[in-house]
């Protein structure tokens, strides 16, 4: 008689949506299809996610509850948004305060903490995404005896804010990571610089989890089209995020080629910039995540256009969009942040990487659209080649960790 492993009852905790938080996402859809009781607690944004959140919880199977994230819920949100004032202006006292650096992080710090006291279900294993969700699931570890693991998706005292909010976030990183019972990471950079934050840690306590996605979600598309398709997604269409570079350097092959953006219009960056690239720009709403990988295979390019100046996370992290681009085939111009450029060496043929400015784009864009013919007799090798990137080896990593920390001690 073969005696099957208990799959354990997980509770994943997040300060953003489903929608926005897409490795969040990929492992709920683990638990759900490797039958785990899967509980998921995470926020109403008001915005496009809401609706895309509905849709993926219809394939998932799990328990949800959604906080408000803004005034709709009025005491809650003026309670925490006060708690969140209060505690930043302690902060600059108790600078060693984690309670204090916690609720000046993120008043949804405070909100997960307040719901959480409410739950009556016992769990095995708490998941928690996003740096918000540290403290909370370390008060819900220490309060159940019960491990808790945290997914380091951004390397977050590297972000674009203040001096007192990267602090902050040190602090938080420095004294709570080690009460987690297995840390993830979204790239090997993140990785190294979140534990240069910590004393000393296990050799096995750590394990990247790469931002792919399953290889069920991507189909081989050869396209015929008389212009070159480029595209680039990502959560919101706005301002620092690679645009002003690479249009500008688009525009003398204008008549060569169509771009396709892909995520939330901010009105206001259409106004100033985008608008006046409008003859070979089409811009399309958020879309969901498998409809958006099945999309990809119509297009030749792939742009990945970070700017490391912006932040040093930009610099170190790797996007779901290099892997989007790489497991569709298509040809990635990818600019050269440390995370990036080390991504194209180790996988030498999917694509060019350039510099960070409108001359070296222009330059790279140019070697493309003369090797056009070429990068698209190749698109089928490149997308069986990316096959090794797939979801489906992460997601036996994720699944051997659980069963290796989630049970109660």
């Amino acid at each position: 008689m073969i005696i099957m492993p208990i799959k354990k009852k997980i509770l994943f905790i997040t300060t953003a949506s489903l929608s926005t938080n897409p490795r969040l996402l990929k492992e709920l859809k683990v638990a759900s299809d490797l039958g785990y009781e899967a509980h998921l607690l995470a926020f109403r944004l008001g915005n496009w996610s809401d609706k895309a959140d509905k849709e993926h919880l219809k394939s998932l199977n799990c328990l949800s509850t959604f906080l408000s994230a803004t005034q709709k819920s009025f005491w809650a949100w003026l309670v925490s948004s006060l708690i969140e004032k209060f505690a930043r202006q302690m902060h600059v006292v108790f600078r060693k305060s984690i309670l204090f650096a916690t609720f000046a992080h993120t008043k949804r710090s405070f909100l997960l903490i307040s719901k959480l006291q409410q739950k009556s279900v016992l769990f095995d294993l708490i998941s928690a995404h996003t740096l918000g969700a540290l403290f909370p699931a370390f008060y819900m570890a220490l309060k159940y005896k019960i491990p808790f693991i945290f997914d380091i998706e951004d390397y977050h005292p590297g972000e674009k804010s203040s001096e007192a909010e990267k602090d902050r976030r040190k602090l938080l990183m420095k004294e709570l990571l080690p009460k987690a019972a297995y840390l993830t990471y979204a790239s090997p950079l993140i990785g190294e610089y979140s534990l240069k934050l910590l004393r000393d840690y296990p050799a096995d306590w750590h394990q990247l989890i790469n931002n792919c996605f399953s290889e069920t979600e991507f189909r081989f598309h050869d396209n015929q089209s008389p212009k070159v398709k480029l595209v680039w997604f990502s959560q919101n269409i706005s301002a620092g995020r690679g645009l002003e570079q690479v249009l500008p350097a688009l525009v003398q092959f204008r008549t060569q080629i169509e771009l396709t953006l892909i995520g939330n219009l901010y009105t206001d960056f259409w106004n100033d910039f985008l608008c006046k690239y409008s003859d070979f720009i089409t811009v399309k709403p958020p879309m969901l995540q498998k409809d958006l990988n099945l999309q990809l295979a119509e297009f030749d390019i792939g742009l990945a256009v970070e700017i490391s100046s912006v932040d040093w996370n930009k610099n170190i992290a790797l996007s779901n969009k290099i892997f989007a681009y790489a497991q569709s085939g298509l040809f990635i111009l990818a600019t050269d942040t440390l995370a990036q450029t080390g991504f194209m060496n180790e996988h030498t043929g999917l694509g060019l990487v350039a510099g960070q400015n409108e001359k070296a784009l222009t330059k790279a864009i140019g070697l493309i659209m003369n090797k056009i013919e070429t990068i698209r007799k190749q698109k089928k090798e490149r997308f069986l080649y990316a096959k090794r990137l797939s979801w489906e080896h992460e997601s036996k990593i994720i699944d051997q960790i659980w069963q290796q920390v989630g049970t109660k001690e």
